[in-house]
């Protein structure tokens, strides 16, 4: 049964809990992780439940951390591991060097028409690509071709190493700054009206929320891939 970008970010956040605390999880607790209302995610809990991706029971007396009625907890079924598992092979982690390789291929056919490819790449890119590394690298290409030469660049060289190696190691933090960044400076530089192309606002968007639950081998993949690739658009 498919299911939201939302829903899949309770379940992640359901299965880290559990392993956590190593027993059932009550929604209220969860709510913090997400960041949303109680309310919120026992709705939340009770449609996943129907789903099949958690089950509920209740706890009472001794198994409670407090004395008082029964409460209701959620615990993860197998099916909620195995989509964790989907979705870490829609990472697309067998070809990635393939992906790469052919997107920095493409780079060098286009020579200087780095607009062209920009904008090819944006329209052929849906936003609910299920392959995680591939969109991630195609977005950040598409944005940073979209930066002019001298001023964009100029100051994504000086401070991509912040981004990409944060505390000495590539992060899921600095890939989001750096996402948040690069169209920061495409806004500035007028290449990107943030009230009209809303194609690609989403597709950042899209970026941000995969790298929110990429595993950090991912995120490792993902940024060397990126300054890789920025030192290719660089010598062109």
């Amino acid at each position: 049964m498919k299911l939201t970008r939302r829903q899949e970010i309770f379940i992640h956040r359901l299965l880290d809990l559990y392993r956590e605390i190593n027993g059932p999880i009550h929604y209220s607790i969860l709510a913090e992780r997400v960041g949303v209302s109680p309310f919120t995610a026992y709705d939340m809990m009770r449609l996943l439940e129907e789903k099949g991706y958690v089950t509920s029971e209740y706890r009472t007396g001794s198994e409670k951390p407090s004395v008082g009625r029964s409460e209701v907890v959620f615990r993860p079924t197998e099916l909620a591991q195995r989509r964790l598992e989907e979705l870490a092979r829609g990472a697309d982690l067998g070809n990635w060097d393939s992906v790469k390789s052919q997107v920095m291929e493409r780079i060098r056919a286009v020579e200087f028409q780095d607009c062209n490819l920009a904008e090819e790449m944006l329209a052929r890119v849906p936003p609910e690509a299920p392959e995680t590394l591939r969109f991630c690298f195609e977005v950040m290409t598409i944005l940073v071709l979209r930066l002019g030469r001298d001023t964009g660049r100029r100051i994504l060289t000086q401070r991509l190493p912040q981004f990409l190696e944060m505390k000495g190691a590539i992060s899921r933090s600095g890939l989001l700054l750096l996402g948040g960044f690069v169209l920061g400076l495409l806004a500035n530089e007028n290449a990107v009206d943030l009230d009209r192309d809303k194609s690609i606002i989403e597709q950042v968007e899209r970026y941000q929320g995969l790298v929110m639950e990429m595993e950090p081998r991912l995120c490792r993949r993902l940024g060397d891939g990126i300054k890789d690739m920025f030192a290719l658009v660089l010598q062109s």
